[in-house]
């Protein structure tokens, strides 16, 4: 829920808004993306000359993936460079035996990016018929007659030699060249579309997987804060909680793994390629094989050893209430309501006599797993690939938690005001928007400065918000948290004081439980974009 800053956020905000400013002016423009920047013959070029080299340079460091480099020569015939070579990871050098000669030359390439996300591509150029080779004249032999019973005889025709020139093929009727292969040539404009050279349906996996994932991650890494700081209340509320974590858990395992078998799908262009050992060295090797790795044992570790176990909430130290004497940090005006609770004398906000809250201590592995589960965000995505690597690195660990904090603790409120209201039990949604306020102006805050960091990072320009699809998506994503927010602040400005005045209005809770929603629904749909934002890219 939405809230004005204080002055510690004031503060804080401009400080990082220095550091922003700093990071954008220092930022090297070439080594912010990976993505193909020129080729030698470019695009649609002729030669003068037959050509035995080609060279491709691309903006950031790269390495080959799946077919890696190829050409196909005017013949039709498909060609792999002899020799390819880098010295810096950012240009190749293609170099051909056979020089390339007589027409368009087609080539197409496929290399990763530092976190392991193929990008492919291709180009044609124009290459000139090789100029006949020319040698002096030699004299005419002179001829001596030869007797005609001096002329050798003809040899046996069943001991002549096959004629190697060429053959013709009785299943087509094509006449090929027998030192060649007698598949028919490759048409140019097939070669050089590179998405029939894509695994079918991998693109549209990755895309489900990642939402799936991202969705998980945040009810593990939302769901655990809200069920450890904010939530307090029946036995019941905590079981529902800790069972979607646990489920979420499940989700962002099994998610990430068939990441994996997409990745190795796609970076291969075909499903054969998920059990090529060289494929699965290179995939599971790289800084995206760690992501994952730690999400398998994050999401393992958190859905087998978060546990039930609570005690009374009046006897342990309110993190809630910790929190707001730290920062200062005010949940609105929150005056003594006209018909109150009954609370526990030296608590704030609102502790109800008989609340429980989840034990921490007894939970410390389920917290180890969603610690990995935040961390593995440090190797996937733009945060390896672009910007200095500590600011980056540093940034989205900030924003995932903070964001997955405000989302996933928005959604769990949903979810445990809907369930006491089908209970027929009271909602207590005064409490409830009292005590996440506290936590939601941090994490709010906190999420948007560093995702600001993020995208000046990551993109060059001002005018990459409106010209790259990752900018897109950014707009897009920032609409949809502006709806969520603005559905916090309605709750906050409006609702919240007028539970104060009559906490037990059934009208105003049913006003505050479907507000919490929209912006829960608002909130999914922002995952849902995050996740093709982290696969998109900025250039």
């Amino acid at each position: 829920m939405f809230l004005a800053a204080p002055l510690l956020f004031r503060r804080l905000l401009v400080a990082l808004l220095l550091i922003a400013g700093t990071t954008w002016a220092s930022v090297s423009p070439a080594a912010a993306h990976t993505g193909f920047e020129s080729s030698s013959p470019s695009d649609g070029a002729s030669t003068d000359e037959p050509v035995s080299v080609i060279s491709l340079t691309f903006s950031g460091p790269a390495a080959p993936a799946g077919d890696g480099f190829v050409v196909l020569d005017p013949a039709g015939t498909v060609r792999v460079p002899d020799d390819v070579s880098t010295t810096n990871d950012l240009t190749f050098t293609l170099e051909f035996d056979e020089p390339l000669t007589g027409g368009v030359v087609g080539v197409r390439w496929s290399v990763a990016a530092p976190d392991a996300h193929p990008i492919d591509g291709s180009f044609s150029f124009t290459a000139p018929t090789a100029a006949p080779t020319t040698e002096p004249p030699t004299e005419q032999a002179q001829t001596t007659e030869v007797p005609a019973a001096e002329v050798p005889a003809a040899e046996d025709p069943a001991t002549e030699a096959p004629p190697v020139t060429s053959e013709l093929d009785e299943t087509d009727g094509l006449l090929l060249d027998a030192e060649t292969s007698a598949a028919a040539p490759v048409d140019l404009d097939d070669f050089l579309d590179t998405s029939a050279s894509k695994a079918q349906g991998a693109s549209l996996i990755g895309s489900l997987s990642r939402i799936v994932g991202l969705l998980g991650a945040i009810g593990v890494i939302g769901g655990a804060i809200f069920a450890a700081v904010v939530l307090r209340g029946h036995r019941t509320d905590i079981r529902a909680v800790l069972f979607i974590v646990r489920r979420a858990a499940v989700l962002v395992a099994l998610s990430a793994i068939a990441e994996a078998v997409v990745q190795l799908a796609t970076v291969a262009g075909r499903w054969s390629g998920v059990w090529s050992p060289s494929n699965i060295s290179q995939v599971l090797g790289s800084s995206f094989g760690l992501a994952i790795a730690l999400r398998v044992a994050g999401g393992s570790l958190a859905a087998a050893q978060t546990r039930l176990h609570t005690h009374s909430a009046a006897g342990v130290t309110d993190p809630v209430l910790a929190v707001k004497q730290l920062t200062s940090v005010t949940a609105g005006r929150v005056n003594p309501p006209a018909d109150p609770p009954t609370t526990t004398p030296g608590t704030d906000p609102f502790i109800n006599e008989g609340d429980e809250a989840w034990h921490l201590s007894n939970n410390l592995a389920a917290f180890a797993g969603v610690a990995l589960i935040t961390l593995s965000f440090l190797f996937d995505g733009h945060t390896v690939s672009e910007g200095p690597r500590w600011l980056h690195a540093l940034a989205n660990l900030i924003h995932v938690t903070t964001a997955a904090t405000w989302a996933g603790g928005v959604i769990m409120l949903a979810v445990v005001i809907a369930r006491r209201h089908r209970r027929g039990v009271d909602t207590q949604a005064l409490q409830l928007g009292v005590r996440f306020s506290v936590v939601a102006v941090i994490a709010l805050v906190v999420a948007a400065l560093a995702g600001t960091v993020l995208a000046i990072v990551i993109l060059d320009s001002v005018s990459e918000i409106w010209s790259t699809t990752w900018g897109r998506f950014l707009v897009l994503k920032v609409l949809l948290v502006a709806i969520a927010a603005a559905g916090g602040g309605y709750n906050h400005r409006v609702v919240v004081p007028a539970l104060e005045k009559a906490p037990n209005d059934p009208e105003i809770a049913h006003q505050f439980r479907t507000v919490v929603t929209i912006e829960a629904i608002a909130l999914v749909a922002v995952t849902v974009v995050t996740a093709l934002l982290i696969a998109s890219s900025a250039v």
